[in-house]
């Protein structure tokens, strides 16, 4: 048995008519007919009753046909979201992103240009720094997130036996733009008005840290560039996020260490200063799991690289009503 028996019953017993089957079906009246009593020699019954001018169900075709007709039904509707699935329309992504992804227009854009191209698809977004989200993509907890790394930094040393690197092997990547580090102050701080200072210049400050966070400078790699520049930091807080950090530093607390790139905007009342003599290059970027491959997953890429061209107008993108 063929699924094309179980369409030519169908066509034939709502039309109760051959012809009007073979009309329907785009074949000849002969090649229903011979269909039909095929199917009727498989299944040792009579499933219509074959008069002049129509053709009727008989008990048989009666129970069969709406079964049938809820079985193709169903098979309809699997096509459809097969091809949906396949096409990226249907699905699930679990996106991750830090904080500091949050002082970026991209993130914002993506997520809802994303959400107008593909609105069946069940999207979820996870906060956790890069640190926890390279875990978690190998884990399966997350197919993507908004990584920050600090590749060329030359002070941030790998503790042995740490997976990280084996970690970060194993991603694909998309860099979305490359950043310096600048210093944040409250916007009433002597050095605001300054366009670029040296870190030398920041020795008798307090700072706020984030000591887990892969991109803003915690206590090694601070430690290391304030030793270089001549003197030991004071830090009189740390917190978890780069959020908190920023909230702390407005209200006058101490000043941070932060990214300082095109495109990276933070919250009123601080002012981002830019550092002459500290070389620590950072990359903002979309990493998943090699090899991966989903449809959702890759049309949520292509967005990215699609507001992320030098063409795109990130601003615009990202407050479109």
């Amino acid at each position: 048995m063929e699924l094309r028996h179980l369409r030519y019953f169908i066509a034939a017993a709502e039309e109760e008519h051959f012809g009007r089957a073979s009309d329907r079906l785009f074949v000849t009246r002969p090649a229903v007919s011979q269909i039909i009593a095929d199917l009727e020699d498989e299944l040792g019954v009579e499933l219509f009753e074959r008069q002049a001018h129509k053709v009727k169900l008989t008990a048989a075709g009666l129970a069969l046909l709406p079964r049938l007709q809820s079985m193709m039904c169903d098979l309809s509707q699997a096509i459809t979201l097969a091809k949906q699935v396949g096409e990226g329309k249907v699905g699930e992504l679990c996106i991750g992103y830090g904080s500091l992804s949050l002082y970026h227009p991209l993130l914002r854009a993506a997520i809802k240009r994303f959400l107008e191209y593909h609105p069946n698809v069940a999207l979820t977004l996870v906060e956790m720094p890069t640190s926890d989200q390279v875990k978690a993509v190998l884990d399966g907890k997350i197919q993507v997130g908004f990584m920050h790394f600090c590749p060329d930094d030359g002070h941030r040393k790998q503790r042995r036996g740490s997976a990280q690197p084996e970690g970060e092997a194993s991603l694909e990547r998309y860099v979305i733009q490359t950043g310096g580090l600048g210093v944040v102050v409250p916007t009433d701080h002597p050095l605001a008005k300054k366009r670029a200072i040296s870190l030398s210049q920041l020795a008798r400050e307090r700072f706020v840290v984030v000591p887990r966070s892969s991109v803003s400078p915690g206590y090694g790699p601070l430690f290391a560039l304030c030793q270089e520049a001549g003197f030991q930091p004071q830090v009189v807080q740390e917190v978890h996020s780069i959020a908190s950090q920023m909230n702390l530093i407005s209200v006058g607390v101490g000043i941070g260490l932060a990214v300082l790139g095109k495109d990276f905007t933070y919250p009123s009342g601080l002012t981002v200063i830019r550092l002459t003599d500290v070389n620590y290059r950072t990359n903002f970027q979309l990493s998943w799991l090699k090899g991966r491959t989903e449809p959702v997953l890759q049309q949520f890429i292509e967005v990215v690289k699609e507001l992320s061209a030098p063409s795109a107008n990130l601003n615009a993108a990202g407050n479109e009503d």
